[in-house]
């Protein structure tokens, strides 16, 4: 009798340790599931941005906007919506001035099926130099928290993007403004 339940024992410990052995949800991705889906992605969008308040209205639709996936995200940001909704007329000038920025956010991928890709984007702080004669120096910080789409069949992607401190001359700028850039694109 109890041979027979140490041997139950044991045929229930084996069957809970393999079954937990063949979970590899919690691990993420492989390093070639990885490539797949940056290969998958790979190529310059061509589309639209919509810019708008983080929890509000729409402000403006800027066309022949461009993104370029590799290993990480391109994006091309224009600091025009900001002219008009910052007070500060030193500083408005100088976003105008500065027209666009480059951003670059490395991907943080969730989910997968083969034909979409959700991933979240984990964009670097922008840096325009200035100071010492010249205007002013200006850094933008990212939010972490933005992401985005893409349907490898269609050649669609779609990411949002949002400023959340500008800091003039390591100084943050208090009455800056949330917005959220929309990029929809299609490679071509």
């Amino acid at each position: 009798m109890k041979t027979k339940n140490l041997f139950g024992i044991l045929i229930l410990f084996l069957s809970a340790l393999s079954l937990t052995s063949c979970n590899k949800d919690e691990e993420g991705f492989s390093k070639e599931e990885i490539q797949q889906m940056l290969f998958d992605m790979k190529g310059t969008y061509h589309g639209t941005v919509q810019v708008d308040y983080y929890h509000g209205a729409s402000i403006t639709e800027l066309q022949n906007a461009i993104a370029v996936s590799r290993d990480s995200l391109k994006f091309n940001m224009s600091l025009l919506p900001y002219v008009e909704l910052i007070s500060d007329e030193g500083l408005s000038e100088r976003l105008r001035e500065i027209g666009e920025v480059e951003v670059v956010a490395g991907y943080d991928f969730h989910q997968s099926d083969g034909r979409n890709i959700n991933f979240g984007l984990r964009p670097k702080d922008v840096d325009v130099l200035g100071g010492y004669g010249a205007p002013s120096s200006i850094r933008i910080v990212f939010a972490q928290t933005f992401g985005g789409d893409a349907e490898v069949g269609n050649n669609f992607i779609m990411f949002n993007i949002s400023p959340l401190e500008l800091w003039v001359n390591g100084k943050k700028y208090e009455d800056f403004p949330r917005l959220v850039y929309h990029f929809r694109g299609n490679y071509e």
